[in-house]
């Protein structure tokens, strides 16, 4: 699909406050999410994202160039619709600042989540980080984050700018890590990993 018909059906589903549902695999039905359309340009669209079962789920900022299908207004964004407002869910912009017309989405959000000290999730092809942004410019953003259980990496994370397909903020994904790291359990420590056959000590 056209890429300048994708923000066309975008903006539409922006402009009407209408439940969308954005396609990246075509070969795979599973591989969409649906929620409301926040912002979008040329380059990257920032969905509020829904549950299937009406729940708001975060936000995803996706480029456009991965998006290969939009629908709206077919049965299952009807039903969500319903679901929304059986539950009462209301659409509430992650920021309430709107960026400029002509302004770098990605930069923009990343820019954001670093002056507020927002947990986010950073997807490239070959893996996912979590944590905090400390900078980003054009060029990279440089991240500190946390490993599997929630403790911070000592060394920064630092990734190309072209190299980010996706980010997540506010899903179940971030709200854990907020809750690892910042509610250690006592008692409970990572398991030990076996070298050598060793038993661990």
């Amino acid at each position: 699909m056209p890429i300048s018909f994708a923000v066309y059906q975008l903006r539409i589903a922006q402009e009407h406050d209408m439940i969308a549902s954005l396609y990246t695999d075509l070969s795979d039905p599973d591989a969409f999410c649906s929620g409301f359309i926040e912002q979008v340009n040329s380059r990257h669209v920032l969905l509020a994202a829904l549950t299937p079962w009406g729940f708001r789920d975060g936000w995803l900022l996706w480029r456009v160039a991965d998006v290969r299908q939009v629908f709206t207004g077919d049965e299952y964004e009807a039903r969500l619709e319903m679901l929304t407002k059986l539950r009462g869910e209301t659409h509430t912009p992650l920021i309430s600042e709107p960026p400029p017309p002509d302004a770098d989405l990605l930069r923009w959000l990343l820019d954001w989540a670093r002056e507020q000290a927002v947990t986010i999730s950073i997807l490239t092809s070959d893996e996912s980080y979590t944590g905090r942004v400390i900078l980003a410019d054009d060029l990279r953003v440089t991240m500190e984050t946390f490993d599997f259980f929630g403790v911070k990496n000592h060394r920064a994370t630092v990734l190309l700018m072209r190299d980010v397909e996706s980010v997540m903020i506010g899903t179940e994904e971030e709200k854990m890590y907020d809750l690892l790291s910042a509610s250690p359990v006592i008692g409970i420590t990572a398991p030990h990993r076996l070298e050598d056959g060793k038993e661990p000590t």
